[in-house]
């Protein structure tokens, strides 16, 4: 999926009563790739009124993205990338 496919379908979804969460089961090769995933929710979901809670990704990928969203949640998850968002 592309950066624009990802941000077409995120606000197609936002904003949302409630909490919504967003799976992509195939991941970007490149850390910086999936760096930017993230980065983009973050951004698109205050621009749409809601805000992004929670990461989970997998643990081998967690170096790409621990440090560098200081309020953001970042667990383990499976292999998939699951993004939270709330209102």
């Amino acid at each position: 999926m592309s950066l624009v496919e990802f941000e077409r379908m995120l606000a197609a979804l936002l904003p949302s009563p409630g909490a919504v969460a967003l799976t992509i089961t195939e991941l970007p090769e490149r850390d910086d790739h999936l760096f930017g995933i993230v980065q983009s929710a973050l951004l698109l979901a205050r621009r749409l009124q809601s805000q992004l809670t929670e990461v989970h990704a997998p643990r081998e990928r967690m170096a790409a993205l621990s440090g560098r969203f200081a309020d953001l949640r970042i667990d383990e998850g499976s292999g998939v990338l699951r993004l939270v968002f709330e209102g």
